[in-house]
């Protein structure tokens, strides 16, 4: 699979978390191809021939900013374990405008949450205390059928303190 940087807590790691927010605009402008360049992964080869959805719909966002990312995307990456350390802060932002934002259903994008890595909680504190102060504000909104997956989350987050 041709899918860029994973959510590892390595010492290449971007700090891009340092602001005093966890986040900054000038972040948000970032896309995935530059979060790449500056880990020193090489870019994306040309397409050759067909490819599998993953990738093929990695291509298709690898140079948009992180700003402009759907919900939909966001989860995705979220999902698949993407440069986790732009992607988590800006869900987390996302979340505390429209908690129960989703495509496919209510609450999506803060279930996706629960795929995040325990090695990406346990370096990124302040992102994990950010996360959980918002998914305990907003867990009664939470609909039943995915308060479950919110509360594992939770509980993932917490254990990693």
């Amino acid at each position: 699979m041709v899918v860029g940087a994973s959510n590892t807590a390595s010492n290449n790691s971007l700090n891009i978390e340092a602001k005093a927010d966890g986040w900054s605009r000038q972040s948000e402008e970032l896309s995935f191809a530059d979060l790449d360049e500056l880990k020193g992964i090489p870019p994306l080869e040309p397409k050759s021939g067909e490819e599998f959805p993953l990738p093929k719909w990695y291509r298709s966002i690898y140079r948009k900013p992180l700003c402009d990312l759907s919900v939909e995307d966001l989860c995705k990456a979220c999902r698949q374990g993407i440069h986790c350390e732009g992607v988590v802060p800006l869900v987390v932002k996302r979340l505390e405008a429209e908690p129960l934002a989703g495509e496919m259903f209510e609450g999506e994008l803060l279930v996706s949450l629960s795929a995040i890595s325990n090695e990406y909680w346990a370096a990124h504190t302040k992102a994990g205390r950010k996360a959980e102060a918002l998914i305990n504000r907003v867990m009664e909104l939470i609909p039943d059928d995915v308060r479950s997956d919110a509360n594992e989350c939770l509980q993932k987050i917490k254990g990693m303190r």
